[in-house]
């Protein structure tokens, strides 16, 4: 029905609709669950006029059966083109699944006389489509089907007078359930649906309150205020002033309307509509009955508030939303972007749909060729390439060159039992003369990888100082390992000395190889969370096929560091290094000089500083007798300390070449290669299903992420064009 000249010129006032046509088709993504969009809500209470409201800014003739209370969200859209028409359709709620979604697709009502179609009818082939109950059907429904709907009726008006407007209906909230068509459970259902519609920041509430009722204990107002607390965004309306009877309630709502006593900071409007019963008269008579009814007394107080009736709340609205969608648009696109880029990482997480046996090995071949790529940028030091590199345990062959210097250096310092004669730190400079410091003991917890039990060091291990009185051992070691010798020893005591200086040396290597376990234990572990971000996946990928084999080459390494301490410790001493040799010269050499100094006599002459020694002295010196037993046991120390240096020196190499580099980083076989493309292309079709099949989580995950990347995307150009 036409409207009147005064709608007329005030729907040619208002700004382009075109920013409200967009943000309309945002909503038909359905990203608001994703993305706040700026709207308007109307919300109040089952009896407060909410509808008649709605169907006086809107001209759209809501159906008034008793049970077609709104049961949905509803979304209405007025826009002005020349021909008059309503289309009628169903958003499908957020998480609808595919089959609703085709189903609610097929459902659309379109009309051009919107005063003869029957929208009650459509409205019930609405719920059926829904799958709600009706409410015609009493106790007689169907008990399996809802009473509320998360999806939306979405009506579209549009005429040569419409005006650009859109507002969002939800249902009324009710205390008291209705046998046969809502339940106790319903009542907090709607609450929570109204709590969820005005929530957030974008969104203005219109607040639908009767004039005959305490207005101050509505609880629909007490839910604004819990969204709202600043009341910068809700506006209150007040309908069927009508039945405000009483002076004293009527100067209360004449005072609201003012603005005396309020703290809404859009303050209220008041309007009169047509009585429920009413169905008679047209629009235009509805809006002549308000005029003359605020004409009287004592509502002609309100006339100059320019809040007295519908069109004063029409205009007030259309100002609000073309304010709120303008100042909010910069940031929505923002955050359309935003929300994009988080969806489509989520969903390259994913990675492709994997549903039979060719998808999920490419899917494993990628995880494994990632994998190796990061451990050959581990092994190469370029930690630039990646993020996970500012994890320092990612950081692998810096920290073992780190582990094998406090080796060496623990070795150096603490690997002998007893100190050697005259030793004034002798070990404790490496061979360019760099002083080594004490070892810095850093210290894993072993028990915290039980999966190792039966391979690391069974307890930590703090290498203690060596012990003075080394000739005393060497006594002792003499006394019970001597053989038949005569001025002499065999080889055999001097091996029995070694084992016994180098008793250590067992713990010492068995805890550094523990050690470098774990660093690549560790390092596997975070660099499979990185390659393989599927948790499932990545459960299965250990526990049934990385975790065993990673074990067996874990024991290689340890059984190797074994081996190499058995044939240093109890095989025979045997070295061709030169060092040898010359070590013990100036071992003995220095015993000579040490005895010279004993008897010589000081001599300065011109040339400096020197010793005089007479030929009786020099006798003295060369049939000096001493005991069988300290010459034997000095010249076993002399060896031995020769010797310890040359094998010590030799052990720290091989355990770090062999055992730490060969088996544990280098190794085709070893724990960083195992995980390849190779073991993928080589799995049974029953393995990569147990390992990378899917299940129907992620499935879901993936369509619910896919759908919302294509409708943000759809958004983007919505926000673009």
């Amino acid at each position: 029905m036409p409207r009147g000249k005064e709608e007329d010129n005030l729907a040619a006032s208002l700004g382009s609709p075109a920013l409200l046509d967009k943000f309309d088709r945002l909503r038909d993504l359905n990203i608001s669950h994703l993305v706040s969009l700026p709207q308007l809500v109307v919300v109040g209470d089952q009896s407060s006029g909410k509808s008649s409201v709605l169907e006086s800014l809107t001209g759209f003739p809501f159906p008034r059966a008793p049970g077609l209370c709104t049961r949905y969200v509803t979304q209405i859209a007025c826009r002005r083109v020349r021909q008059e028409s309503v289309a009628i359709s169903i958003i499908p709620g957020a998480g609808a699944s595919a089959a609703h979604t085709e189903k609610l697709k097929g459902f659309l009502a379109k009309t051009t006389d919107i005063y003869g179609e029957d929208f009650g009818r459509i409205f019930r082939e609405a719920s059926a489509a829904m799958g709600i109950r009706s409410a015609e059907d009493g106790d007689e429904g169907d008990k399996s089907l809802d009473t509320f709907s998360d999806d939306i009726l979405k009506i579209e008006i549009t005429g040569p007078t419409q005006f650009p407007l859109t507002v969002i209906d939800v249902p009324g909230i009710f205390r008291s359930a209705t046998p046969g068509l809502t339940t106790e459970n319903d009542i907090s259902l709607v609450r929570a649906m109204v709590e969820r519609a005005i929530k957030n920041d974008r969104t203005i509430i219109l607040a639908v309150v009767p004039c005959n009722v305490d207005i101050a204990t509505q609880e629909i107002l007490k839910l604004a205020s819990d969204a709202d607390p600043t009341g910068m965004r809700t506006m209150g309306v007040l309908t069927k002033p009508d039945l405000a009877t009483e002076k004293a309630t009527q100067q209360v709502i004449i005072d609201l309307v003012l603005g005396k006593r309020n703290d809404l900071k859009l303050g209220y409007c008041i309007v009169k509509n047509r009585s429920a019963d009413d169905d008679r008269s047209s629009l235009r008579d509805r809006d002549e009955a308000e005029k003359v009814f605020f004409k009287s007394e004592p509502w002609h107080q309100l006339v100059d508030s320019k809040r007295v009736g519908i069109g004063a709340l029409r205009q007030r609205l259309s100002g609000l939303i073309q304010s709120i969608t303008k100042k909010e648009f910069p940031r929505v696109r923002e955050d359309v972007q935003k929300e994009l880029y988080l969806c489509e990482g989520k969903l390259r997480t994913l990675g492709n749909s994997r549903a039979d046996p060719m998808t999920q090995r490419a899917f494993l071949a990628e995880v494994a060729a990632n994998f190796q790529a990061i451990v050959a940028d581990a092994l190469d030091a370029k930690y630039s390439r990646r993020d996970l590199f500012k994890d320092s345990d990612m950081k692998l062959i810096t920290r073992i060159m780190e582990g094998n210097e406090r080796f060496a250096a623990q070795f150096a310092k603490r690997g002998h039992k007893k100190y050697f004669e005259n030793e004034n730190d002798v070990f404790a400079y490496d061979s360019l003369g760099k002083f080594i410091p004490d070892p810095v003991f850093f210290n894993p917890d072993f028990n915290s990888f039980p999966e190792l039990h039966d391979i690391l060091l069974e307890s930590d291990y703090l290498c203690p100082q060596p012990e003075d009185n080394i000739m005393d051992c060497i006594k002792d070691v003499y006394g019970t390992s001597r053989g038949p010798e005569l001025g002499t020893f065999g080889g055999a005591l001097l091996a029995a000395a070694f084992k016994v200086q180098a008793e250590k040396w067992e713990k010492i290597v068995r805890r550094h190889t523990s050690y470098a376990i774990v660093l690549v234990h560790v390092f596997i572990q975070k660099a499979l969370i990185e390659a393989c971000p599927d948790e499932r996946t990545r459960t299965e990928l250990w526990d049934t096929l990385i975790l065993e084999k990673l074990q067996g080459g874990y024991k290689k390494a340890m059984d190797h560091a074994n081996f190499l301490l058995s044939v240093e410790c109890n095989g025979t001493p045997v070295t061709l290094n030169d060092y040898f040799s010359e070590h013990l010269d100036q071992s003995r050499g220095d015993r000579y000089r040490a005895r010279i100094k004993e008897i010589a006599t000081s001599d300065h002459t011109k040339s400096g500083r020197g010793w005089w020694l007479s030929d009786a002295a020099l006798e003295k010196v060369v049939l000096a007798k001493s005991g069988n037993v300290d010459t034997i046991c000095k010249d076993v120390h002399d060896i031995l300390r020769s010797y310890y240096s040359i094998s010590r020196k030799r052990l720290v190499d091989t355990v770090c070449q062999y055992v730490v580099y060969h088996f544990l980083l280098e190794s085709r076989d070893g724990p960083l290669r195992l995980f390849n493309t190779k073991l993928v292309l080589e799995l049974s079709d029953d393995k990569l299903e147990a390992i990378a099949g899917e299940d129907a989580g992620i499935v879901c995950e993936r369509d619910r992420l896919t759908l919302e990347v294509k409708s943000l995307k759809a958004a983007v150009a919505i926000l673009r064009s």
